[in-house]
C-alpha cells in the first residue's frame, strides 16, 4: 500500500471543524427512522444513512433553526435519490428516465406554488416530538419516486417564489446534468480535460440548489438583474469550483477519491482526469502529484475569488448588504460541505472536531 496525503483545504479558508449543536442528533435520529421505514432497497437505506445528509444541512448553513434545516434535508434526500439513481449500474436511458420523473415533479409544482408558505404544523411544536413529525412526511411514500413527489410538493409549500422558482430552474438543470454523465460513463472514449470537466461539473454537483436555500433561509430576495450580472455569475461559478475541487454529494474529487477508487468508480474525478490530461504535465500514475495539483487549483480559484469580490462593481445602496451577505452565505456552504467531507461515515475520513490539523487528510491505497 502506498499513503497518500490531502493538505489541509479548511485552513485555506481560515476555517476548522467545530462540535456540532444537538440539532444533528435530532435531524439524523428521524433520517433514520424515516429511511427504515421507506419502501426502498437496503442499498438505497445503506447509503442514505452514511450520508449524513443532515449533517451536511448543519454544516452548509450555521445557524439555521429546526424549521429552515428539516425542509434543507427534504431537498437533499430528493437530490441524494436522483444522484443514486442516475449512478452506475444505470444505463443511460434509464438514468435519463429518473431524470425525467424528477424534473417532472419540480415543474408541476411550479402551478401549485401559488398561495402563502406554509409552515408545516410539526415544525411549531417542540424538538422532542421531531422524529415523529420526520415519519409523518413519508408515512404515504412507497418508493423513490413517490417520496421525490411527496417532497417536491411539500418543500413548494414552505419555499416560496422567488426563491421556489430558482430552485425549481436549478433542479432541471442538476437532472439534465445527471442525465449527460451517464451517456459520458456509456462512452468512456469521449476524452474529457480539465477545463471541460470543472465547466460540465457545476451542473452537477448541486451547489446552485444550495445557495438558492441559503437566499431562501436568510430571505435575501435579490434582483434579477444582480444575480445574472457577469460579475456575480463568475463568483458564484468560483464557489462552485471550490466545492468540486474539494467534495459534494454528487460531484466527489479529492476528499471521496479514496472511496471512489476502491470502488473502481473514480474515472469522473478531478484527480483521474489530471492523471490525463497533459497540461497537468503529471506521470500516469502520480496520485499524489494530482492531488497537489488539485489543491494548487483550490488554492488559485480561492484566490481568484478574493480578487473579484474585491473588485465587484458597486450595487445600488438597498442591495449591497444582501449581495455582501450572499457572498458570505456562499463561502459558508464551501466550508461547511468540506467539513462534511472530513467528518461523515460516507467518504470514511472521519476527523474528530476535538483533534488537531484537522484537515490533514492521510489514506492508504
Amino acid at each position: 500500500m502506498v499513503q497518500y496525503r490531502i493538505p489541509d483545504l479548511l485552513s485555506c479558508l481560515h476555517a476548522c471543524i467545530k462540535a456540532t449543536n444537538a440539532d444533528n442528533d435530532i435531524l439524523q435520529a428521524g433520517l433514520v427512522e424515516v429511511i427504515d421505514q421507506c419502501h426502498l432497497t437496503d442499498h438505497y437505506k445503506k447509503d442514505l444513512k452514511r450520508a449524513e445528509i443532515p449533517h451536511l444541512a448543519i454544516r452548509a448553513f450555521p445557524g439555521s433553526d429546526l424549521k429552515h434545516l428539516r425542509i434543507c434535508v427534504e431537498y437533499l434526500i430528493a437530490a441524494f435519490l436522483l444522484d443514486r439513481l442516475t449512478d452506475k449500474p444505470a444505463t443511460a436511458a434509464q438514468a435519463q428516465e429518473w431524470a425525467d420523473i424528477y424534473k417532472q415533479y419540480f415543474r408541476k409544482t411550479l402551478q401549485e406554488n401559488k398561495g402563502p408558505a406554509r409552515i408545516n404544523q410539526y415544525l411549531t411544536k417542540k424538538c422532542d416530538i421531531y422524529p415523529q413529525a420526520f415519519s409523518k412526511t413519508f408515512e404515504r411514500t412507497k418508493g423513490p419516486a413517490e417520496i421525490i413527489k411527496y417532497l417536491t410538493s411539500h418543500m413548494s409549500n414552505t419555499i416560496k417564489d422567488p426563491y421556489w422558482s430558482c430552485l425549481v430552474e436549478n433542479n432541471i438543470l442538476l437532472a439534465d446534468g445527471m442525465a449527460k454523465e451517464a451517456v459520458d460513463r456509456e462512452n468512456p472514449g469521449t476524452e474529457m480535460d480539465l477545463e471541460t470537466y470543472i465547466k460540465v461539473r457545476r451542473d452537477t454537483i448541486g451547489a446552485r440548489q444550495l445557495f438558492d436555500l441559503g437566499r431562501w433561509i436568510h430571505e435575501l430576495n435579490i434582483t434579477p438583474e444582480i444575480l445574472t450580472h457577469p460579475d456575480i455569475v463568475r463568483l458564484e461559478e468560483q464557489f462552485i469550483d471550490l466545492i468540486s475541487l474539494a467534495n459534494v454529494s454528487h460531484c466527489p474529487d479529492l476528499y471521496s477519491y479514496k472511496k471512489e477508487y476502491l470502488a473502481k468508480d473514480a474515472n469522473h474525478n478531478y484527480l483521474t482526469i489530471a492523471l490525463r490530461d497533459p497540461t497537468a504535465d503529471l506521470h500516469e500514475n502520480d496520485l499524489q502529484g494530482a492531488i497537489n495539483y488539485t489543491y494548487d487549483k483550490f488554492c488559485r480559484v480561492l484566490a481568484d475569488l478574493e480578487h473579484q469580490k474585491k473588485v465587484l462593481p458597486r450595487f445600488r445602496k438597498s442591495e449591497e448588504a444582501k449581495v455582501d451577505k450572499y457572498l458570505w452565505l456562499m463561502m459558508n456552504v464551501v466550508i461547511g460541505t468540506i467539513q462534511w467531507s472530513l467528518e461523515c461515515e460516507r467518504y470514511g475520513h472521519f476527523v474528530d472536531a476535538d483533534g488537531p490539523n484537522q484537515g490533514d487528510v492521510v489514506f492508504n491505497l
